[in-house]
């Protein structure tokens, strides 16, 4: 059940954007052919497949230097390798790709703060609350709001507003009972979440 839970957190944490990357591919016109060879290396992760997986990720990338998703892929095989700095050079180039790519400001936050440079992992804890309210607004973003608020309250106890955080995900459980992550996301705190990232759980 701890590896299940284990494993959901990290997904939610790191790829929440399959909610919506199905239309942004269409809308930001990704190379087609990027986008099959994406989606087949997300199937071999999801079959712990991840030699493989890399091969494809790294042929999308060929095919498309814009698409920022491949990279932000890759971040998850190489947390969980412990190989943190491929995992952030991984997330430093999505973000270059797709700076208003909320979630992984967020990630790339927590990669810093678990190689000790919390000053900075602050100001990217930062960005994302600040991408995170701009969706949230955005009448055209409707469909992804739980998840965005979910997502912000996340970076809120990151950065050290944890009163905050908790108040947000406590509104959401109240609004959208049925969210059961909600219940694990309150007890924990900024160190739980980091915990996540470095195995620690």
């Amino acid at each position: 059940m701890k590896r299940k839970m284990k494993r959901i957190i990290t997904l939610s944490l790191i790829a929440i954007v399959a909610i919506s990357c199905i239309g942004q591919e269409k809308k930001e016109n990704y190379n087609s052919k990027a986008i099959e060879m994406n989606n087949k290396a997300v199937e071999l992760m999801q079959k712990l497949k991840n030699d493989s997986a890399l091969i494809l990720f790294d042929k999308a990338i060929e095919l498309d230097r814009t698409y920022y998703l491949p990279h932000a892929n890759k971040v998850g095989i190489y947390i969980n390798r412990n190989d943190f700095d491929k995992a952030l050079l991984e997330c430093e180039k999505s973000l270059d790709l797709k700076p208003d790519y909320a979630e992984g400001w967020a990630l790339t936050g927590m990669l810093y703060d678990v190689k000790g440079e919390n000053k900075k992992a602050l100001e990217y804890y930062q960005k994302s609350i600040d991408l995170f309210d701009t969706k949230i607004s955005d009448p055209d973003k409707k469909n992804n709001i739980k998840s965005n608020r979910l997502n912000r309250a996340m970076s809120l106890v990151l950065i050290g507003q944890e009163k905050e955080g908790k108040q947000e995900l406590s509104q959401l459980k109240s609004e959208y009972p049925d969210m059961k992550i909600i219940d694990e996301f309150l007890k924990w705190s900024k160190k739980d979440y980091l915990n996540q990232v470095t195995h620690k759980n």
